[in-house]
């Protein structure tokens, strides 16, 4: 077996091993916006109830199978994102083919699985951990194999996610800008279509999404207690980008190198293009909420996609090393989101009830101090013993690292 094949075994098998260990050893829960899901899904295949709440039923649904197993129902919804990762992991082997050689296609899977953003959302059964895999999957499927059925899986991902129209919406333009084609635009009024009439059937108009009079708790911040799309623009954009505790450039570093991704892989160019308009949309939509950080969530959850395009440019980097600088760069990139999959799955928010303590009055301490940052936590506040479960994650996580780093350039070339 040659050099490349070993590592390339070696990935795939840390690529499984992680969805093990997430699925069977990492603890979960049904919490927060969740737990409403469930209940709605309980509701819903146990009385015939719709109930009124927030939040699609296109995703829970999905989840339908584990309404049968009965007491255990609960235990099988709190791993269903797991469930939703594996399926994604797996669809990347493929749709990345033309474009990658298998040993970055490998790359990928593992660092999607393993690292990043990914693993913290497959703890609990929130709804972003699906539409980032089903858009992801979809734009994969569209813009490397050409398959325009990839628009059915972006439509599903965005309808069970309807703010995410925002990000649907400007890929929609691109492409019809770009190659004149009107599948985009298409897709885009399904999903339209689709989130309007969940509207209506459920809550009884179309655009009322459940979400009249919500608001946050009024605290020092200058914007707070406002509802809707009310928090300034270009404070949201920052906040989102740069912040410590949910900035874009810490939790997805690997987007830093997607430039550098499209020049080594002319091939995935448009789906770069089409992943980075999306999260320009999505950033554009969510700045402007009054919720732009997520509520009291891990890392910036309502804008999960960037896992994927941050995953792929990553394994590409990692297998095409040129100067020495763009070595360090990326062995530097791999290691700090490597370590961002250790903060998501092993420690989350511990160590910051001051955030949460006078009702939320000083929350934004976890958004902007970087002593507060859930990434940089464990070291300035340092758990006085780790569990089994911890040390396991954080053991694997080093070899996961260490692997990835050590990708020997002769395993780059293209198959």
């Amino acid at each position: 077996m040659t050099s490349s094949r070993r590592w390339r075994f070696a990935t795939l098998a840390l690529t499984g091993l992680a969805l093990v260990l997430l699925f069977a050893v990492v603890p979960h829960r049904v919490s927060g916006d969740g737990y409403v899901r469930f209940l709605k899904l309980d509701a819903l295949l146990g009385h015939g109830a719709l109930g009124r709440e927030r939040y699609s039923y296109i995703g829970p649904l999905f989840a339908a199978p584990f309404w049968a197993l009965g007491d255990s129902r609960i235990w099988w919804c709190a791993r269903f994102n797991v469930l939703v990762l594996t399926a994604g992991v797996a669809a990347a082997w493929w749709t990345l083919r033309p474009g990658m050689p298998g040993d970055e296609r490998a790359a990928s899977m593992l660092l999607l699985a393993a690292t990043g953003m990914m693993p913290n959302a497959t703890i609990d059964f929130y709804g972003e951990a699906f539409s980032a895999v089903m858009v992801g999957t979809g734009f994969a499927l569209i813009f490397i194999t050409r398959r325009r059925i990839g628009w059915l899986a972006v439509a599903a991902g965005v309808a069970n996610m309807p703010a995410w129209a925002g990000g649907l919406l400007l890929v929609a333009l691109w492409q019809f800008w770009k190659d004149h084609r009107l599948d985009g635009l298409a897709a885009l009024l399904v999903t339209g279509a689709v989130i309007a009439l969940e509207n209506t059937i459920v809550r009884g108009a179309p655009l009322n999404a459940g979400y009249a009079g919500d608001h946050g708790v009024v605290t020092v911040m200058p914007f707070s207690g406002m509802p809707g799309f009310s928090y300034p623009l270009l404070l949201g954009v920052v906040s989102l980008l740069f912040s410590f505790g949910k900035g874009l450039v810490f939790f997805a570093p690997g987007l830093l190198l997607v430039g550098r991704g499209r020049r080594q892989r002319p091939d995935l160019a448009p789906f770069f293009d089409a992943s980075l308009i999306f999260l320009a949309g999505l950033l554009l939509v969510y700045s402007r909420w009054w919720a732009w950080y997520g509520g009291w969530t891990w890392g910036p959850r309502f804008l999960l996609f960037a896992s994927y395009p941050s995953a792929v440019a990553l394994a590409i980097a990692i297998h095409q090393r040129g100067n020495l600088s763009r070595t360090i760069v990326t062995m530097l990139l791999t290691g700090w989101t490597a370590w961002v999959g250790v903060s998501g799955a092993a420690f989350g928010l511990s160590g910051l009830d001051e955030c949460t303590a006078n009702g939320y009055a000083m929350e934004h301490l976890c958004w902007y101090v970087p002593d507060y940052s859930p990434l940089l936590r464990p070291f300035v506040l340092p758990p006085d013993a780790l569990a089994p479960w911890q040390q396991a994650w954080m053991l694997f996580a080093a070899v996961t690292c260490g692997v990835l780093i050590t990708a020997a350039p002769s395993v780059s070339r293209r198959e």
